[in-house]
């Protein structure tokens, strides 16, 4: 079983490839300490093209999709934001547009 690529980009620092949610973690937590023109992370899974999720510091939340067009929100808690993220390393892009959507009702 082949794993499928990723990456994590900090808007303050290089990309970290194959990353797990752990990763994903600690980037939050440096985010929160960021300045407003540095305060943004996103990860990348790639299946047939990019499926990225980008949160700024102030919990602005941004889903862009392989065909999908991009949606964006502002989230409640950075509970939520780790919660995305683990639905984009386990592949469950349908679950996530699913849960943005319905939050914007």
């Amino acid at each position: 079983m082949s794993q499928t690529e990723n990456y994590l980009q900090r808007a303050w620092s290089d990309a970290m490839d194959n990353v797990n949610i752990e990763d994903i973690k600690v980037a939050i937590e440096e985010l929160k300490e960021m300045d407003d023109e540095h305060g943004a992370i996103w990860v990348s899974v790639i299946k047939n093209d990019e499926n990225v999720i980008e949160v700024e510091k102030d919990l602005t939340t941004y889903i862009h999709f392989e065909a999908q067009e991009t949606i964006s929100r502002k989230l409640n808690s950075w509970e939520e934001v780790i919660e995305l993220y683990k639905l984009l390393l386990d592949e469950k892009f349908d679950d996530i547009i699913s849960l943005f959507k319905e939050e914007q009702k």
